[in-house]
């Protein structure tokens, strides 16, 4: 440190006037300035060693949402040597860029050895999100000042934040009708009579057409619509569309994936199977229905870096669903063809639009505006939700469309 180089300057001026004054003393005081900065680095050596740390993030909290209030702890603990006048440095990776707890500095006077000493911080979870802590910085000048020892302790603490998620009290498409008057068009158990084909062995007796047996002689078994619980396909358009730079986490997607969430919760607590369709290679949505806590999870991880079209991913995975709900963050003209086919074969079919031009800096704009789009999209008999920046997006999921409920 720059005590040290004073220190050191002192001891040569002594020594100096001692040689040129033969003078006794001057010699012992610069022996005793020169010996004291190297007692100092000698000893500063051990400094920080056998120092270990360990944090805790929201001590008794099992999940971690965008949003919520966590506290942090950590202790230091000396396994062999004592240490003081250590200065630690915590970069906390979920708080916001911009809030004081990003970068938290603490002075621990002393550490004993075999002893700990504990430390806390409350911090609001800033965005959703993969986090991995960055190491906590050690220095300390123990024990004159003259030499700054510095160490880093990798504590990764992995945490998984998952979006934020706001109730739906109603929402439209999914009461209109009681879950079990529901049928889809495709086989399975029911009351109501799809069509006739060929007998199977294993088909009940009960259901033979008797009526066509007796025209073909050949054994013609009825084949009913399924009428179990209809599926719910929420669509995530995961594709790297041209969003312009943001310095917040108010973008078009991350409205787009907190939408998502809080429809999949509505849904969930309806009782209605849930299916997840997204275009990313990277991250593809599971296979079938999926649980409320899979869908946190994959909804806390996916990026606006998906490969294919959503069109792609709506056409292989929209069979089974009689409900299908596509969260847009971007215009793409692409699904309109896809959303309209999809309602002709009468699924209930839902747009959520982002009206990019509305989130700070247009951060989300395009050629073709978010209204143009939804009038796209009307024109071919497909719903829609238009969601603006600066409205609760729950107000406008659950307003109810006049046209429609007539």
């Amino acid at each position: 440190t720059s005590r040290t180089g004073v220190v050191l300057i002192g001891a040569l001026i002594l020594y100096f006037f001692a040689n040129q004054t033969q003078v006794g003393w001057l010699y012992v005081m610069a022996a005793v300035l020169a010996g004291t900065v190297f007692a100092a680095w000698w000893l500063s050596r051990s400094s920080l060693r056998g120092i270990s740390a360990l944090r805790t993030v929201g001590e008794g909290l099992g999940e971690f949402y965008e949003g919520d209030d966590v506290t942090i702890t950590f202790a230091l603990r000396a396994e062999r040597h004592s240490s003081a006048q250590i200065r630690l440095t915590e970069h906390c990776a979920i708080a916001a860029p911009d809030a004081s707890e990003r970068e938290i500095k603490l002075y621990v006077p002393t550490l004993t050895s075999q002893g700990a000493v504990g430390f806390g911080y409350a911090v609001n979870v800033y965005q959703r999100g993969v986090y991995a802590f960055p190491p906590l910085e050690l220095a300390s000048v123990a024990p004159f000042g003259f030499f700054k020892r510095r160490r880093v302790i990798d504590v990764p603490s992995p945490l998984l934040v998952y979006p934020l998620v706001k109730p739906l009290q109603r929402f439209d498409l999914l009461d209109r009708q009681f879950a079990p008057q529901v049928t889809r068009e495709a086989t399975g158990v029911g009351n109501e009579v799809l069509g006739l084909r060929a007998y199977r062995s294993g088909d009940s007796p009960r259901h033979i057409h008797w009526r066509s047996v007796a025209r073909t002689g050949e054994l013609i078994s009825k084949e009913f619509a399924d009428e179990t619980q209809p599926g719910v396909l929420l669509a995530l358009d995961l594709f790297r569309h041209p969003y312009a730079p943001s310095a917040t986490k108010h973008t078009p997607f991350e409205w787009a994936v907190k939408v998502a969430a809080s429809i999949g919760d509505y849904a969930q607590r309806r009782g209605y199977p849930l299916m997840l369709a997204s275009n990313d290679v990277a991250l593809p949505a599971p296979r079938g229905a999926i649980s409320w806590e899979a869908l946190l999870q994959v909804l806390a991880r996916v990026q606006p870096a998906g490969d294919e079209p959503l069109a792609q991913a709506l056409t292989s995975a929209s069979g089974a669903s009689a409900f299908v709900i596509a969260v847009l963050p971007y215009p793409d003209a692409g699904v309109v063809g896809v959303l309209r086919e999809l309602r002709f074969r009468k699924a209930r079919v839902l747009a959520v639009i982002l009206d990019g031009a509305s989130f700070p800096d247009g951060v989300g704009a395009s050629t073709r505006s978010a209204a143009a789009f939804e009038g796209e999209l009307q024109a071919a008999g497909v719903e829609t939700r238009l969601i603006c920046f600066g409205v609760d997006w729950v107000e406008q999921l659950e307003r109810a469309d006049a046209a429609v409920m007539a």
